[in-house]
């Protein structure tokens, strides 16, 4: 018992000074190198379409803009430089760099509450495999976990010593969030929080104005941004149509032509445009079915038919319109739906698949009207080759399909066709450098046992309430603001998309921040 005791103040000592700092990087360094072994960096979520925002982002006229307006630029500038430098030699070790930081980071937020506390987070996070996966993938996942790691810790050293230079700084690091992830850009609420410090009223407010004006200029000049190049002054687009369109549709299946006009004219668009085309014709998909099945292929074509039946400057306001509908007409299946994904996200943790051994499989056929043709993958009711990224304001790129299977583009002119080519072999010579070997399957397996054993998100949540209750630490604000932001996060997700471990991992460390401060954290004088 002394030497453990002895161990943990001669650690306690070393989280308290510089060199514990470089000792967590070190270690983190290390923990991703063992990791990587078994979890080889592959391309995450939408990593194509920032390929082609990195591909055309000095372009000022691109010939492929969807893409670029559809998201704003962080990913697509990180994911594509760290493939291009050195033909991606230091992709990974770009990502552990970011891991590390990331540990060190949050680490450094817990010190502020305590010694012991700054150790658990770093153990907790240097340990959880779940969210160290997400470095692991080549995506905006890796670049949100390290934005919020820093952005946490600019508002825990700006509440700890209120000034309004740290609140700048508070506020840029939420405008780089924005700039990660446009949904973010509603953390702007978060301009609350300085007025709940101690203080008078009049610097509470210079720091709240300092914050918000800090974190909006950013985002300001890049829609202003959007607005010179592309003509649409937003910080992205389409960002309407994703809530509530995206999860009535996909997950609660309440989207129906029954539901109202704006439903109507969406199914009217859906049986002329769509349904008399391939792949769906030859698959004999039914106006019925694209509503009753919540495909994830019919609802990318969705977004191609709006711009080319509606018009690119509606920005998918007939989709917004159709989720209205749907959610007003199904209140209740809407809102239990959003409860059942918030709680999944708040429970539930991530695994990457282990590889698969043997040969190719043959593909199964399913025969409609005489005719055999492939199996949809998937469960889906078409096969796979939807192509929004193509989509233009001119409709000058076109996806012809020679045969249910079989489709090839377009063009107006020989020009845009070479442009075009090009662009697809730059962004598929990126995507060809990440790292080609196979990892390590018995570690990987060991890993994803280790992450199913990790406490979820609601016992960090159970264990800071509880704590509080009990110890009232001091600074316990700042941990439920924190904690409250993340979980704004999950909800508006939640409100819009279906429940995916990629949405919450990034922000799950301000829950264990949350129950580690409040439960080693110094106590508040009484």
């Amino acid at each position: 018992m002394r030497a453990a005791a002895r161990a943990l103040a001669e650690l306690e000592q070393l989280a308290d000074r510089r060199l514990g700092a470089v000792v967590l990087f070190v270690l983190g360094l290390a923990v991703y190198a063992l990791r990587a072994a078994a979890w080889p960096l592959i391309g995450g979520r939408d990593l194509d379409e920032y390929l082609y925002g990195y591909v055309q982002f000095l372009d000022w006229h691109p010939l492929l803009p969807w893409s670029m307006q559809f998201r704003t630029p962080a990913p697509a500038l990180v994911d594509g430089a760290a493939l291009d430098v050195a033909h991606g030699l230091f992709a990974e070790p770009l990502m552990a760099v970011l891991f590390a930081g990331s540990v060190v980071a949050w680490a450094a937020a817990a010190r502020a509450y305590g010694p012991r506390a700054a150790l658990l987070v770093a153990a907790a996070l240097l340990v959880y495999p779940a969210w160290g996966l997400m470095f692991h993938e080549l995506s905006s996942e890796p670049i949100f976990c390290a934005g919020f790691a820093l952005w946490a810790l600019l508002v825990v050293r700006a509440a700890e010593r209120p000034a309004i230079v740290r609140f700048v700084w508070a506020g840029l690091g939420l405008a780089l969030l924005a700039l990660i992830r446009p949904g973010n850009a509603l953390l702007l609420v978060f301009a609350v929080f300085p007025l709940l410090l101690p203080g008078g009223w009049r610097p509470r407010l210079s720091w709240a104005a300092a914050f918000l004006a800090a974190a909006v200029a950013p985002l300001a000049a890049w829609a202003i941004l959007n607005g010179v190049r592309f003509g649409d002054y937003e910080l992205a687009r389409g960002g309407n149509a994703i809530i509530p369109f995206y999860r009535a549709f996909i997950t609660d299946k309440i989207v129906s032509p029954e539901n109202g006009p704006a439903s109507r004219r969406l199914a009217a668009a859906v049986q002329a445009h769509l349904l008399t085309r391939q792949p769906y014709k030859a698959y004999g998909v039914t106006l019925q079915q694209v509503f009753r099945r919540g495909s994830f292929r019919i609802h990318e074509d969705l977004y191609r038919l709006s711009d080319q039946v509606f018009g690119w400057h509606t920005n998918y306001a007939i989709e917004r319109k159709a989720g209205i509908e749907a959610v007003k007409a199904h209140p209740g299946k809407y809102a239990s739906g959003v409860a059942e994904t918030i709680w999944q996200q708040l429970s539930k943790s991530y695994f990457r698949d282990l590889p698969t051994k043997g040969g190719k499989a043959a593909q199964p056929t399913i025969e409609h009207k005489g005719k055999r043709l492939p199996a949809p993958t998937e469960g889906e009711p078409i096969p796979g080759g939807q192509v929004v990224w193509i989509s233009r304001p001119d409709n000058a790129i076109r996806q012809v399909w020679s045969s249910p299977t079989q489709y090839h583009f377009a063009f107006r002119t020989p020009q845009e066709h070479r442009h075009f080519d090009a662009i697809v072999r730059r962004a598929g010579s990126l995507s060809g450098n990440l790292p080609d070997r196979a990892g390590n399957a018995q570690l990987s397996l060991r890993l994803d046992q280790l992450s199913r054993w990790f406490p979820r998100s609601i016992v960090w949540i159970a264990l800071g309430v509880v704590a509080f209750a009990v110890r009232r630490p001091r600074g316990s604000r700042t941990l439920f603001a924190l904690a409250l932001a993340a979980l704004f996060v999950i909800v508006f997700n939640a409100l819009g998309l279906f429940a995916d471990p990629r949405f919450v991992l990034p922000v799950e460390p301000a829950f264990v921040l949350f129950g580690a401060c409040m439960l080693l954290g110094r106590a508040q004088p009484r």
